[in-house]
């Protein structure tokens, strides 16, 4: 068990063990060896339709709670970035807003 590699022939395919789905050292392993390194869906571009808003959120709330900023810039590109500031450590946007 540990083993997170899977094999591309899917003729060498198994079961995995229910200790995988019960065991707390194997949910822990799985959010860094999973999910931290997965695309995973945060949001709708619609929540971002002006220049120069700011929406933070969490990936994966109550799992990764990794915190997130997504920016919509003055040439309308969207992009994500980390909320955190890397100073102090402290959340830099804490609700939706507007920004010159």
């Amino acid at each position: 068990m540990g083993n997170f590699f899977v094999d591309p022939d899917i003729t060498k395919a198994y079961t995995i063990h229910s200790d995988f789905y019960t065991l707390e050292k194997y949910w822990e392993e799985s959010k860094e060896k999973i999910f931290a390194c997965t695309w995973q869906f945060t949001g709708d571009t619609d929540d971002l339709r002006i220049a120069g808003q700011l929406l933070p959120q969490f990936m994966l709330p109550g799992f990764l709670d990794e915190p997130l900023l997504y920016v919509r810039d003055k040439s309308d590109a969207v992009h994500c970035l980390s909320n955190v500031c890397t100073h102090r450590g402290n959340l830099l946007i804490e609700n939706a807003c507007t920004a010159g």
